[in-house]
């Protein structure tokens, strides 16, 4: 991070104005204000952004984004019981990993020992996009919330992107996901969650399944793979599905 301002400071306030800030070369522009009179120093501010990748800044201001190629590591969380945050952010266009967003707006808040990373707006494979992610700090240990609404997208290309494979819809659909548990580290986020999946897909088709040869094959009895009955598409007028998630 580097950061190009105009300053200016009283007593137990720091002023950021005019400011310019680089994030891994994503340069971008607003203002910041530090207060020191509370218990915890409070950071607060706009920035907005021509191009951002979330990643970086969730990396620079908040540490709870996973770093590197490793794979997912440990969640450090302590820091939200160091300082409040309060800041809005924008940008044109921004990456979430390979995902591609624009008109982007968005908080990261901080604060009495809860995180919370919010997307309000976006936009994204044709629809819109809204997601929340949220670490609260307690005695058991931090509890961690992430939702997602995806509406009126391109199945297709947000079934994609999530890593499907099969029964991969094609045509208009919203998706909303709701995840909750343990947070000590990414990997138990999404082993040991619970939650729910649900989605309503309008008129298409569902690629990766031969209906006539699934139906055989269920006639004949036994168990078969879905990649025997995988080559054909199925017209159809909607679909909805919903689905409950228990310990990942």
């Amino acid at each position: 991070v580097s950061v190009a301002s105009k300053v200016t400071a009283a007593a137990g306030r720091v002023k950021f104005e005019n400011t310019t800030v680089a994030l891994d070369n994503n340069p971008g522009m607003g203002a910041l204000d530090f207060s020191f009179g509370e218990a915890l120093p409070v950071i607060s501010g706009t920035l907005a952004f021509d191009t951002l990748d979330l990643r970086s800044f969730l990396s620079a201001f908040t540490p709870l984004a996973p770093t590197g190629e490793a794979g997912p590591g440990e969640i450090d969380t302590s820091f939200a019981d160091k300082i409040n945050l309060d800041l809005r952010v924008s940008a044109a266009h921004a990456t979430a990993g390979p995902v591609q967003l624009a008109d982007v707006a968005a908080t990261a808040q901080v604060k009495n020992g809860l995180a919370v990373f919010d997307i309000s707006d976006a936009s994204a494979f044709g629809g819109n996009i809204q997601s929340s992610l949220r670490f609260d700090r307690k005695l058991e240990g931090t509890q961690v919330e992430i939702r997602l609404l995806a509406s009126d997208v391109d199945g297709g290309a947000f079934a994609t992107a999530a890593g499907m494979t099969r029964l991969v819809p094609v045509g208009t659909a919203t998706v909303s996901v709701i995840l909750k548990g343990p947070g000590k580290s990414w990997n138990s986020i999404f082993e040991n969650a619970d939650g729910s999946v649900s989605a309503t897909v309008g008129p298409g088709a569902l690629t990766g399944l031969n209906l006539p040869a699934f139906l055989k094959r269920t006639d004949q009895g036994g168990f078969f793979a879905l990649d025997d009955v995988a080559d054909g598409t199925l017209p159809i007028d909607g679909a909805e599905i919903k689905a409950s998630i228990s310990k990942g």
